[in-house]
C-alpha cells in the first residue's frame, strides 16, 4: 500500500493533465486541470495522513 501511495504522484502527474486536455475549451480545461490536482492533494495528504502513519514498515 505505501508503494501505490507513493506512485500514485506519478499517475497523477500524467493522468490528470490528460483528462483536462479532453475539454474543447482550454479554459474550462485549465480550471479542471487545477480542480483535480486540488483535489488529488487533499487525497495524498489524507492518505499520508491518517493510512501511512497507521502501517508497519
Amino acid at each position: 500500500m505505501k508503494k501505490f501511495i507513493l506512485m500514485s504522484v506519478l499517475y497523477a502527474v500524467l493522468i490528470l493533465p490528460s483528462l483536462a486536455a479532453r475539454e474543447r475549451n482550454a479554459v474550462r480545461g485549465v480550471k479542471r486541470a487545477v480542480a483535480l490536482f486540488v483535489a488529488y492533494n487533499f487525497l495524498y495528504a489524507f492518505l499520508v495522513l491518517s493510512v501511512w502513519t497507521q502501517m508497519e514498515d
